[in-house]
């Protein structure tokens, strides 16, 4: 017991001691308004570019040290995220640009500018509303001219979808683009097969070989010593050929931080001011021996509460495609634990199916889905008798497998292939 109320004390006095730095950066940073154009050349020299018809565009998405040197303001803290943008025009033809394409909940510049404000710096506060003001972009590119300038738009880590419409009277233009985005590790950013199965050959499986797999892998995920069973194996997706991430991003998923000492401390910090953390890291669990490869999240409005993935790279492909495994809760709160080392821990919702009936809806809005269909292999596990994940929180589900094709373009409902295989109990349960 003794044990335990010290380690109690010390995690009082570092949220503590992280409380005391965070209110006096901000006092200091209430007096300073010192943007950095010097940094500008690093995000546009790996902008990705499209072009057609007379029309060039160019866009980089800003990482959270990018926008605060460029625009001298911790911008990622208040989950802004500056896109800058440029549009080149060489057509006849006067052509407008729709910012509300490249993110749906964008910012104005004004309201960017007084998340910044300063409580004692009035001089300063006005130089950043006309500094915000001076860099949006112009929404109107002229005939045979060159517009340039930032879309203030909601924070993404690691990657960020995003798409340019650009309509004049004659013809509407749309791209869409993958930015990358710099900033902390992630899990997930380097996966290779050849570096997790160095001594296996690779199996490319066909349909009914996929089924046959998926149903004969392992129920659960486990502990490092595979002595306990943790969180069920729900969840299949197949990558198209354009890759994992786009259609996650375009519904508002983030990439995990890996867990170190910087992701602990935020994480500290968004627990004591009850805010959203939005790439805040997870505990690690196992499969096919090691922890998970990729991790994504939707949070809530405090890191109490999120949606979270974790997925683990198969050793088999799928025609030619990659297989990822792995499983999709829900953190409904927060609450006290001698398991782990910072006494606290997520609570996961026990109805498990819930959530990947959640995902499969997310990812049918998104477009970007082929085909999906159920395979055994979790094991039925009753509302009556439960089980329990690594933090003994009980959950319980109708033990089938949600295996999602995803799409390298976007598709109707129509469009949409279910596959014949297993069938939910209730498929209003599954959100169909």
């Amino acid at each position: 017991m003794g044990t335990l109320r010290s380690r109690r004390q010390i995690f009082v006095c570092v949220c503590g001691l992280v409380l005391a730095v965070v209110f006096a950066m901000s006092i200091a940073d209430s007096f300073r308004f010192d943007p950095d154009s010097s940094i500008d050349a690093t995000f546009i020299s790996r902008a990705n570019r499209a072009a057609t018809a007379g029309l060039k565009v160019s866009i980089s998405a800003l990482g959270a040290e990018e926008s605060r040197r460029a625009f001298g303001a911790p911008l990622a803290k208040y989950g802004i995220q500056p896109v800058w943008l440029s549009v080149d025009n060489d057509t006849d033809e006067s052509f407008t640009y729709l910012p509300i394409a490249t993110d749906r909940d964008y910012y104005s510049p004004y309201e960017v500018s007084y998340r910044t404000h300063g409580l004692f710096s009035i001089a300063a506060n006005r130089e950043r509303d006309a500094f915000f003001l001076a860099k949006q972009i112009p929404i109107v590119a002229p005939p045979h001219t060159k517009i340039s300038g930032f879309v203030f738009g909601q924070l993404d880590a690691g990657e960020k979808y995003a798409q340019v419409w650009l309509s004049s009277p004659s013809r509407l233009e749309k791209f869409a683009f993958a930015l990358d985005v710099p900033g902390p590790a992630f899990l997930g950013e380097k996966v290779d097969r050849k570096d997790l199965y160095p001594d296996q050959p690779l199996v490319d499986l066909d349909l009914p070989g996929l089924r046959a797999a998926l149903e004969k892998a392992p129920c659960c995920t486990s502990n490092a010593n595979a002595s306990k069973l943790g969180d069920p194996v729900n969840l299949v997706v197949v990558e198209s050929e354009k890759g994992l991430l786009t259609s996650f991003v375009e519904r508002g998923w983030h990439l995990t931080q890996k867990l170190d000492i910087a992701s602990s401390i935020e994480t500290a910090r968004a627990f004591l001011f009850r805010d959203a953390f939005e790439t805040s890291p997870v505990s690690p669990l196992y499969l096919f021996g090691r922890r998970e490869d990729l991790a994504l999240q939707k949070a809530r409005s405090t890191i109490n509460e999120r949606i979270h993935l974790r997925l683990w790279l198969s050793p088999e492909t799928f025609s030619g495609r990659r297989v990822w495994m792995g499983g999709i809760s829900r953190d409904i709160g927060v609450e006290l634990t001698d398991k782990v080392w910072n006494l606290t821990t997520h609570k996961i919702g026990p109805d498990v199916d819930f959530d990947r009936g959640y995902l499969l809806q997310d990812l049918l809005m998104s477009g970007f889905v082929e085909r999906f269909g159920f395979v055994q292999g979790v094991g039925a596990a009753p509302m009556s008798a439960p089980r329990a994940n690594l933090t003994d929180d009980p959950y319980f589900t109708d033990g089938l497998r949600l295996v999602i094709f995803l799409s390298p373009r976007a598709r109707t409902l129509a469009e949409l292939d279910v596959l014949p295989w297993e069938k939910p109990p209730s498929l209003s349960d599954e959100g169909h």
